[in-house]
Parts: C-alpha cells; sequence; structure tokens
C-alpha cells in the first residue's frame, strides 16, 4: 500500500470516527467544503468524495434514536433551517409638489424555512418559503384582527456540478451574483438558469463568470409584438477575487473583490408585478453596466476584528430612451449613474453570542440609471431620483438570535418629476428588528 493510499484510508477512518463520537449531524453538514478542498488537492477523487458524504449521512440515520431519520442513499449532504423576524418600522414619505408627509408606524414579522440538499454526482436541490409574495420583500403586517396569514415558495431550484469548476442551476434560486442593494434587493430570489465558472488562481485566488437567463414575465405569444414575447433579462459578470496580507499564523485573511457586469432586457413588457414600487410597463432602455466591489482587512484592532470597505457603480447606455420615452418625462436629463460608497466595522462573524458589526453607506441613484423592479425596496422605498444613505447596526443576543437597527434618509435629486419612479421629495425610515434563527 503506497503512503498516499494509506493516508486515505486513515482520512476515511478517522473522518467516520470523529462523527460517530459525537459531531452528529453537524459533521455531517459542515463537511462539504473539507471534502471539496480534499479533491482539489488531489488527496481523494470525486467518486471517494461522495462515498464519504454518503457514509456520514447513512451513520447519523443509522445511530439516530427510534430511526426517526430516513434519508435516500444518494443525499450526501441535507441542512434545514430557517428564521422569524419581527419588526418595528417607523416610515415617511413626502412626494414632490406636496404639502404633507405620510407617516406611518407598522409591527410587521417575517418567517421563512429553507432547505438545501446535495446529492450524489454532483446534483442538488433546495427550497424556500417565506411570509409574503412579494419578490423583494418577505414582511407582512400584523393586521385584519388576528387573521392568519398565508406561506409562498420563494426558492424551488435544481443544481448540477459536473466539476469542481463548474455549477449549473435552474429553477427559483439565491441570487447568484456578487453585488450591492444598489442593484438587487437582497429578498429577491431569481427564476430563470444560471452559470458558474470558477477559474483557480495559485492556491486562493479565483476568477469567476458568472452569467443569468433570468424569466422576468411570461407573455401571451399570440399578442403579437413585443407584448407577445417572454421578458427576459441577460445578466453576465466577472468576479475577481484576490487574497493577501496574513495573520499572527501566517493565514491569508485579507480580501479584495472586483466584480464588472452587464444587465440587459429582451423588448418586451412587464405586467402584474406588485414590489415596493413596480414599473409595469416595456422593458425597453436597460442596458446597465456595473461595477461593485468590496477589500476586506481583518484583525485590524485586534482578533476577530473586520473592516470593509465597498462600492457599487450602475451606468445605463439606454438611459435617454428610459427617462423620455419609457417614464414619460419630456426634456429632463437621462441621469444615466448611479454610485454607492460605504464602510462596515465588524466584531466576530456574527454567528456567537457578543459579535456586532456597523455599516454605513451613502449612494446617488439618477432616475434613468437602475431597474426599479430589482433594486432595494427599502432605500427611497425602491424608487429613483434620489440621494441618502444607509446606517445599520447590528448585536447577536445569542448563538442563535441578534438584535438589529437600520435607518434610511432619502431628498431627491431633481424637482418636479411626474414619474411614479422618482417622485418623492423625502424618505425615512427606521427599522428595530428581533431575529431568532433556527
Amino acid at each position: 500500500m503506497t503512503v498516499q493510499h494509506m493516508f486515505k484510508a486513515k482520512l476515511k477512518l478517522l473522518a467516520t470516527a470523529v462523527f460517530l463520537c459525537g459531531a452528529g449531524l453537524a459533521m455531517a453538514q459542515d463537511s462539504g467544503p473539507l471534502i471539496d478542498i480534499l479533491v482539489r488537492k488531489g488527496l481523494i477523487s470525486d467518486q471517494e468524495a461522495e462515498d464519504l458524504r454518503a457514509e456520514l449521512i447513512k451513520d447519523f440515520a443509522a445511530n439516530t434514536s427510534a430511526g426517526k431519520l430516513n434519508v435516500g442513499s444518494h443525499l450526501t449532504e441535507f441542512k434545514l433551517g430557517g428564521d422569524v423576524r419581527l419588526r418595528h418600522q417607523v416610515e415617511t414619505q413626502a412626494p414632490q409638489n406636496g404639502t404633507v408627509s405620510n407617516e406611518r408606524t407598522r409591527e410587521r414579522f417575517r418567517f421563512r424555512f429553507n432547505g438545501d440538499f446535495l446529492m450524489q454526482k454532483g446534483w442538488g436541490a433546495g427550497f424556500a418559503f417565506e411570509t409574503a409574495p412579494a419578490a423583494d420583500s418577505g414582511n407582512q403586517t400584523f393586521e385584519n384582527g388576528n387573521n392568519d396569514y398565508s406561506l409562498y415558495l420563494a426558492r424551488a431550484y435544481v443544481s448540477w456540478r459536473p466539476s469542481m469548476n463548474l455549477l449549473l442551476t435552474g429553477g427559483k434560486q439565491k441570487n447568484p451574483f456578487f453585488t450591492t442593494d444598489m442593484i438587487w434587493d437582497a429578498d429577491i430570489n431569481p427564476q430563470g438558469a444560471t452559470e458558474i465558472y470558477t477559474h483557480y488562481l495559485g492556491s486562493k485566488d479565483t476568477l469567476e463568470f458568472r452569467a443569468g437567463q433570468i424569466l422576468m414575465d411570461d407573455n401571451t405569444e399570440s399578442a403579437g409584438g413585443r407584448a407577445g414575447r417572454d421578458a427576459w433579462l441577460f445578466a453576465q459578470q466577472a468576479v475577481y477575487t484576490k487574497w493577501f496580507g496574513k495573520d499572527a499564523i501566517g493565514n491569508v485573511v485579507n480580501s479584495f473583490i472586483l466584480a464588472p457586469g452587464f444587465m440587459v432586457y429582451n423588448d418586451s413588457t412587464l405586467s402584474g408585478l406588485d414590489n415596493e414600487t413596480p414599473f409595469n410597463g416595456t422593458t425597453d432602455g436597460l442596458a446597465v453596466f456595473t461595477l461593485p466591489g468590496e477589500v476586506n482587512w481583518m484583525n485590524v484592532v485586534g482578533a476577530g476584528t473586520g473592516l470593509k470597505l465597498y462600492w457599487d457603480f450602475a451606468y445605463n447606455l439606454e438611459a435617454e430612451r428610459r427617462v423620455r420615452r419609457v417614464y414619460g418625462l419630456a426634456g429632463q436629463p437621462k441621469d444615466a449613474t448611479a454610485w454607492l460608497v460605504g464602510l462596515g466595522y465588524a466584531y466576530g462573524a456574527g454567528k456567537v453570542q457578543g459579535d456586532y458589526s456597523l455599516k454605513l453607506d451613502y449612494r446617488s441613484v439618477g432616475t434613468g440609471s437602475v431597474d426599479v423592479n430589482l433594486s432595494d425596496s427599502d432605500w427611497a422605498f425602491g424608487r429613483v431620483n434620489q440621494e441618502g444613505f444607509k446606517l445599520a447596526g447590528t448585536y447577536n443576543l445569542t448563538d442563535f438570535a441578534n438584535l438589529a437597527v437600520t435607518y434610511f434618509y432619502t431628498t431627491d435629486k431633481r424637482e418636479t418629476q411626474t414619474s411614479a419612479v422618482g417622485n418623492l421629495d423625502h424618505s425615512q425610515i427606521l427599522q428595530v428588528d428581533l431575529v431568532v434563527k433556527f
């Protein structure tokens, strides 16, 4: 037996022993990254990795009390979880050329439950449920005399990883793009097909190519013309990640990420959208170049602390058409640019009691710059023609519960806007959240 074969055998025996001695389901869930690294280093083959994952799951099922857990032999890893969020929200928004500010206080909640499954031969699947139908919000406001609330399917996807470098996913899925909420609301789960190809540069640096063919609306073909074409959003992005700097024991811990991208619609129409500030109409005039990025420095004022500088930039190549023809703002400047710059500080990774973080960013969003059906629904209530800041802080009360406070303030960039997507004079939102994870 060669030294490498002996090492492989000992590795499998050690992994199984640790699992049986008490690591249980957590070991089965967390083994994926470790096993992937062993495959990349050539210490075990793809098939041996699948066999090891399957053995961990089977061993857990066999040793579960009363045999209550029964999983298929093809399942190699699964995760179930979710959260409940209680929110107190105070908001103010004033329309342009108006004398009254619309003020509102709401008590809200959100429930989410999700599952992600890995199977043999690189296959995977997953789902998620949440408490609201809008793409950009899972919130429900407490009302209607204690009525019950509906539950909606937020994700349902199938994935296939034919190699360590390529991931293919279809269905309603997590957003695969590196982005900020200036472009993509964090609650949106795109639907369609996505592809991610990862090229490894040395031991840790990566260059990823990400693409998505996102189905935004299904139209009746018999309508003819643009109204008879399904609405598709095509997005492409290159994500370069460079690691640099070392901690006290020699680990490379700092990172730089730059992710240029481009998004464009086909010639179609949208209808029936009910997000915070929906635009139902033609997809014409949206061909947006994006450039998000960030720099992360670890252990800046002691072990476990981190400082982040992050940014985003967008320029719509067809902004003039979007503003004047689609929004009907004749004579108005095209305002094709949107930008964001922010700074964040964190103590810990937000996973254990006592961890906390603070973030502050400022952004300016021109009328013709971004797609209002995708951008953050909280900042300026999802509108364009606004500039202002977002201040957010979180504190972990326990390993599974945190308290978060977020404040938004925006004012208009240009007066006398008549389109609903940009006719807000100013806005404020204060959100106080208690989030419990399970």
